[in-house]
């Protein structure tokens, strides 16, 4: 294994790469909205992502075999403290109103990852249907809402259809791993593939790619710049699920789709630097 690949490989798995797609999304809002995000809040979004993504992954592999952790696995966990040691940090850095936004969406990701009651043993990742639900409305939180009330604005009627725009944007982030892992996803997970098969998967997603388009068009203040992210965006998601199987490539799904964000943002600022030329 190259040293280039050992590296890329502990990116994804140490969240490192996810969280910077959550950061770029976040950027992208404050972009849109020509928000003034503060150093300390975009710490805060990073550390939290990386440290949430990472208890999510590896709570069950740490609890029971903390003792024959591997050295990857060790690191991972070094990469986590060092992240949640940063965001209780920043955190208090923060306006009042975002401290309880995140305390909210810690206590989803506890959930998510821990069973919840005796007779019950289920977290939240295991109910049938809303898995992929539950993240799309944790990453608009974190990337819409946060961001706008970090800035000390209220949420108007345009924030709001960001926010279902980001929500349906997520959605078909998630169906490339959703496809991906078909054969592997347990029955009652019921996942949207599971539940209509790839093709009409697809077919779904496509059509919300096409709302979150038409959806900039009910914006009061409509804007140029933010439709040509919207729509490029939207073309970029749908051929990445259109080339999605469940043969895909290991880095297809981990790297290159969580990577949109990333794509997006970049075309976001080249816009605007050709707008000013």
């Amino acid at each position: 294994m190259t040293l280039f690949k050992r590296f890329l490989d502990f990116y994804i798995n140490s969240s490192l790469h996810v969280a910077l797609a959550v950061l770029s999304f976040s950027v992208l809002t404050g972009y849109e909205l020509n928000l003034m995000g503060s150093i300390f809040f975009y710490s805060a979004t990073f550390c939290a992502s990386v440290a949430g993504y990472n208890f999510v992954k590896y709570f069950g592999l740490t609890k029971f075999y903390y003792r024959s952790l591997t050295t990857k696995l060790k690191y991972i966990q070094l990469v986590s403290v060092l992240s949640l040691t940063g965001f209780g940090f920043v955190i208090f850095q923060l306006q009042q109103s975002s401290q309880i936004v995140y305390v909210f969406l810690a206590l989803i990701t506890f959930l998510y990852a821990i069973p919840m009651g005796i007779k019950t043993p289920k977290n939240l990742r295991s109910v049938g249907g809303v898995k992929i639900y539950i993240i799309a409305f944790v990453w608009a939180m974190t990337t819409v809402v946060l961001p706008i009330l970090e800035s000390q604005l209220v949420l108007s009627l345009d924030h709001w259809i960001l926010v279902l725009q980001r929500i349906f944007i997520v959605i078909v982030l998630m169906l490339p791993f959703e496809i991906r892992d078909l054969d592997v996803d347990q029955v009652h997970l019921s996942t949207i593939p599971q539940k209509i098969g790839i093709r009409n998967t697809k077919i779904i997603g496509y059509a919300l790619l096409g709302d979150s388009i038409l959806l900039e068009f009910f914006k009061h203040q409509f804007n140029l710049n933010n439709f040509l992210t919207v729509f490029f965006t939207g073309v970029l998601l749908a051929l990445f699920l259109a080339k999605s199987n469940k043969q895909q490539d290991r880095y297809y799904a981990a790297f290159w789709v969580e990577a949109i964000p990333i794509m997006v943002l970049v075309l976001a600022f080249v816009l605007t630097l050709v707008q000013k030329s």
